[in-house]
């Protein structure tokens, strides 16, 4: 705004610098009418400000974020197409000053049909850029009939095409004074400066060049819309450039928190497979030494003890084949959980959510409020955005020294395994050495009945261990979902819907939207 306030002042302080020229042969006479190089230096003037249109232009976004390139992209047509269709209007207004060919009829009617051309111009291609800015809007924000952006350029358009017809207006004025002139003469080549001075006032020229001149003040608020528009893109594009460079730090510390889960889970399981492997070992290590004792394999009793030993093995067998797997499962849903809600706290490249998309639309549509909205908010919404995976950090962090303990405590309960079996070969010894056959069965006979109620809770708490597993994987997985929401209700005072509504309600009715 400054700057096009500047930019302004100095076209018009340099337009009172430049000599107004000297009265010549013009306007399809050949005589000169006074002051009529004042119409000349008046439309090069107003060139300079038309000129200026699109001296931001081209501009390319960073970010890629939607909608912002084609915004861009038609804003900068627009700036073009205007200095385009209004390029023409200074020659021809400087020929017709210029002109002496005695065919003033001619001369005027090219003037003519230039304004009539330029005007057709702005007819045909304000109201496609018009459709094409309201359908970014529509395609990329779902927003339609606030406008502002066609609502400044229909605004800025519609006075220049009302300064064209002043103008028109002036010049037929001029044109019919100079026809007067002509007429008593008998003739345009029988003017004398006489009869011009008698009835080309002037006022007219004065008249016309007044009418540039306001074409001219016209000019300001088209370029102001222009420039404003991609500034406001060019902050939505820094912004989402700090967006992004934040997001993707928050995703480098996503993962590395997630891999700090992941180093205790695969702790965890490779410390419970080490352990009951082992003890599938020593088991069959026992199983073993029991096969070679001399004596007790006769007592008929003898099959209630290999059916108790085989009943140990299928306990190790289910659990090195189905009980891992199911473990596995367990703990990688756990991993999972936690990462999708730290994928949620995280943007990608292209970042996009419902509240940035309410933050950028209110920045790019350039309503009154934008600047003050987006300001006002992008802190928030920042906060928002990329503080989310810090506090998830902290929630996984409480989860992690609880998984430690997990491994801790399964250690422990892992303890009352071994003495199901480890003594079997020490208590069936004893049979054995028994020399009564009778007694060796009956003794044989008494330990099987006990032992099939070992291996029964042997297998029962194997089970235990890893229902433990399942159990504190899945409340973990719960703990860390409360935890992380909780850490997105204390980070700012609003819900992600009550942010939304309050920035766009502050882009419609300003500062006290939200009071």
């Amino acid at each position: 705004m400054m700057r096009l306030l500047v930019f302004v002042l100095c076209v018009q302080s340099l337009s009172q610098l430049l000599p107004s020229a000297h009265a010549k042969p013009d306007f399809g006479i050949k005589l000169p009418i006074k002051s009529s190089g004042k119409v000349s230096t008046a439309a090069q003037n107003a060139q300079t400000v038309l000129l200026a249109a699109d001296d931001n232009t081209p501009y390319m976004v960073e970010a890629n974020y939607k909608g912002l390139q084609e915004l861009a992209n038609i804003t900068v047509r627009v700036a073009t197409d205007l200095v385009t269709i209004g390029s023409d209007l200074v020659p021809n207004v400087t020929a017709l000053v210029s002109d002496v060919s005695g065919n003033m009829s001619d001369a005027f009617a090219t003037m003519f049909t230039n304004i009539n051309t330029t005007k057709e111009a702005i007819s045909t291609k304000l109201p496609i850029a018009i459709a094409d800015i309201k359908a970014v809007f529509k395609t990329h924000f779902a927003s339609e009939g606030l406008d502002y952006i066609p609502k400044q350029f229909s605004d800025g358009f519609r006075r220049i095409v009302l300064g064209l017809n002043d103008l028109t207006a002036k010049l037929q004025t001029l044109r019919l004074a100079l026809d007067t002139a002509g007429t008593q003469a008998g003739g345009v080549t029988e003017l004398t400066e006489a009869l011009v001075k008698q009835y080309v006032k002037p006022a007219f020229i004065y008249e016309v060049v007044f009418s540039i001149n306001q074409l001219k003040a016209y000019l300001p608020v088209i370029k102001y819309t222009i420039d404003s528009t991609l500034e406001n893109i060019n902050l939505a594009d820094d912004y989402l450039l700090l967006v992004q460079k934040a997001s993707n730090q928050s995703a480098d510390v996503s993962g590395t928190v997630l891999a700090s889960v992941k180093n205790v889970t695969d702790a965890l399981a490779i410390d419970v497979k080490a352990g009951v492997d082992s003890y599938a070992l020593e088991y069959s290590g026992v199983a073993a030494d029991i096969q070679n004792l001399t004596h007790i394999s006769a007592a008929p009793a003898f099959s209630n003890v290999t059916g108790a030993l085989s009943s140990f093995r299928e306990v190790f067998n289910k659990t090195q084949t189905k009980r891992y797997t199911a473990m596995d499962d367990q703990l990688q849903t756990l991993l999972n959980t936690i990462a999708n809600a730290l994928s949620a706290g995280n943007a990608t490249t292209n970042v996009s959510s419902p509240l940035l998309d309410s933050l950028i639309l209110t920045v790019i549509e350039n309503g009154k409020y934008a600047q003050f909205c987006f300001n006002k908010y992008m802190g928030l919404v920042f906060g928002f955005l990329t503080s989310l995976s810090d506090n998830s950090a902290l929630c996984v962090d409480k989860e992690i020294t609880r998984l430690e303990y997990l491994q801790d405590t399964l250690a422990t309960v892992r303890i009352l395994l071994p003495p199901d079996y480890e003594d079997l070969f020490n208590e069936l010894s004893i049979c054995d050495s028994l020399t009564t056959p009778d007694n060796l069965n009956e003794c044989v006979q008494a330990l099987s009945g006990f032992y099939a109620e070992v291996v029964a809770n042997f297998d029962l708490k194997m089970q235990y261990l890893f229902e433990l597993i399942e159990t504190e994987a899945a409340a973990s997985a719960n703990r860390f979902l409360i935890c992380n929401e909780l850490a997105k209700v204390n980070l700012v005072e609003f819900t992600e819907t009550d942010l939304i509504n309050s920035i766009r309600a502050c882009a419609l009715t300003g500062p006290t939207a939200d009071d």
